[in-house]
């Protein structure tokens, strides 16, 4: 495995042809893998949609092909790594075993999506078998789940189940709303993010990266600017552990 030095590791995006709602082929994932590199994200997860019984549901063997193709015609200091966003379902663990899903980069660390207008009760149960199986769940945007908008101290709820949490960068100006931007800052301020990921799926998702990049590091300082977008992303890649946000919660106001 290559990792290169730079500045940024992204955790989160849709750059894999033809298999979600991200990029439709081959030379559209590549002019927005040049567009990153340019900005210094070069160590990029490609982390497709699998939502069962779906059309975004493409097992690992394809995907993987797809991605070993894909790194052979972008240029040399890009590198990628296989991953999914995988919307939350009762038998994850199965769909582990079958091969159908995948962790990031062969890790412990899965990316997860929750219902963003809704509450699924049988979380806590889901999150329990994946703690029992050694997965560490790294939960995608909170900053968009209505429940957090409404109540964001519920985000106990995850964290007691050592989940950790990504936040898309261009959250911070806005992007998703007035909500989604309050509670993500709410949650840097708290310390309980452990990543900010771009959620890239065009081009047009790379046109104020540098400005939420440098908001970013104006909130929160150079220390934690470079753990969110470096070294807990390389720790990710490297499957080391990561520091759990559960000492900061008697803090969440």
């Amino acid at each position: 495995m290559v990792i290169s030095m730079n500045k940024i590791i992204d955790i989160h995006s849709h750059l894999l042809p033809g298999v979600d709602d991200g990029s439709k082929d081959f030379d559209e994932s590549i002019h927005v893998l040049n567009v990153l590199s340019e900005k210094g994200i070069c160590d990029i997860v490609l982390t497709s949609h699998y939502i069962e019984n779906s059309k975004y549901c493409i097992n690992k063997k394809i995907r993987k092909e797809l991605l070993e193709t894909l790194q052979q015609q972008v240029k040399e200091n890009i590198h990628l790594y296989l991953g999914n966003e995988v919307f939350t379902c009762e038998n994850i663990i199965s769909l582990l075993k079958k091969g159908e899903i995948t962790t990031l980069n062969g890790s412990k660390y899965l990316l997860m999506e929750l219902p963003l207008n809704g509450y699924l009760y049988q979380l806590p149960t889901i999150l329990c078998e994946l703690s029992d199986h050694g997965i560490v769940p790294i939960i995608a945007h909170p900053e968009r789940y209505r429940f957090l908008h409404q109540h964001p101290e519920r985000v106990r709820e995850l964290l007691e189940f050592n989940c950790l949490l990504q936040c898309n960068v261009d959250s911070i100006l806005g992007k998703y709303g007035k909500s989604a931007k309050k509670v993500m800052k709410w949650l840097l301020k708290n310390h309980l993010v452990s990543f900010v990921g771009t959620d890239t799926h065009s081009i047009n998702d790379t046109i104020h990266l540098d400005k939420a990049y440098q908001k970013l590091k104006k909130l929160v300082g150079e220390q934690q600017f470079e753990e969110l977008t470096y070294s807990n992303p390389l720790k990710v890649l490297k499957n080391e552990k990561i520091q759990s946000c559960m000492a900061y919660t008697a803090s969440i106001e």
